[in-house]
């Protein structure tokens, strides 16, 4: 049978939602802080790209134009990548 502290204790613990202290980590502390993954979507704003890409098929981003005219470049002195079948290991 447990003592009257010890049901006292238990009785604090359900009416202000503490843990028992065992002297132990228990990581109540972080499940306590709000949780903050709504702002963080809120602040980074949804990419277009995808969205505009699927209204019109001639829609290139600039990072895309970038890769395409450095791909072109180095094709043309002879540093792109290999055609299909190619490669070193083919016979």
């Amino acid at each position: 049978m447990a003592s009257r502290a010890q049901r006292i204790a238990a009785v604090a613990r359900e009416i202000f939602g503490t843990l028992p202290n065992r002297n132990a980590r228990s990581g109540a502390q972080i499940l306590k802080k709000p949780l903050t993954a709504h702002y963080h979507e809120r602040w980074y704003m949804e990419p277009i790209e995808p969205a505009a890409r699927a209204t019109s098929p001639q829609y290139t981003s600039e990072l895309q134009e970038r890769r395409t005219a450095k791909l072109q470049k180095l094709r043309q002195r002879g540093k792109g990548p290999p055609k299909k079948g190619s490669g070193k290991r083919s016979k």
